[in-house]
């Protein structure tokens, strides 16, 4: 079984454990800390994924992590992922909760690549038109790239919109090589 797929697995199980206690948003912190923790601190990540270092304590080292506030949930989850020795799906636990968490709450997200950055407004009227168009809670996470020249490239899950002056060009050079081509071929 693929990484992937036994991440998901278990985040299903723990956002199911988490959505019946009602703490969906204490765990999505609580990974939210782990994932923050194994990006910023490479001795954590050493010491969490090094085979020979005991379950035990790598349990405490999570909890120290987590601290006193964090619910049982999460706690057992954490604990349950040490056991069955599956440390590394820590990794991308975040990612994959929060995905799943905002499809209960009925949201999506969307990455905006801009040129420029945009006015307030601006981005609320396109969150408002996502919003109408996608029937859901949109949250826009804005990112700039000059060489995008103008327009915007919009990223909601695995689709891409691309309303960019780069890649209107990049469409149109295509199109002209494969007019040339097919100029060339009738010839």
């Amino acid at each position: 079984m693929t990484q992937l797929r036994v991440t998901r697995r278990y985040v299903q199980g723990a956002i199911e454990a988490a959505q019946a206690e009602g703490k969906i948003d204490a765990v999505e912190q609580g990974l939210r800390t782990i994932d923050a923790a194994l990006q910023e601190n490479r001795d954590f990540r050493n010491l969490l994924f090094h085979p020979t270092i005991s379950r035990d304590r790598k349990k405490k080292l999570l909890h120290k992590i987590l601290g006193d506030g964090a619910p049982a949930v999460m706690i057992s989850f954490a604990d349950f992922v040490i056991e069955k020795k599956r440390e590394h799906i820590l990794a991308s636990a975040y990612g994959e909760f929060r995905e799943a968490a905002d499809a209960l709450r009925g949201i999506m997200r969307a990455r905006v690549t801009v040129a420029y950055q945009p006015t307030a407004e601006q981005v609320e009227k396109l969150k408002a038109q996502l919003e109408r168009m996608l029937n859901k809670k949109v949250i826009i996470e804005i990112k700039l790239d000059p060489a995008l020249l103008g327009g915007m490239q919009i990223m909601i899950g695995t689709y891409i919109l691309d309303g960019s002056i780069a890649g209107r060009l990049g469409r149109l050079s295509k199109h002209l090589q494969e007019e040339v081509g097919n100029i060339k071929s009738v010839a």
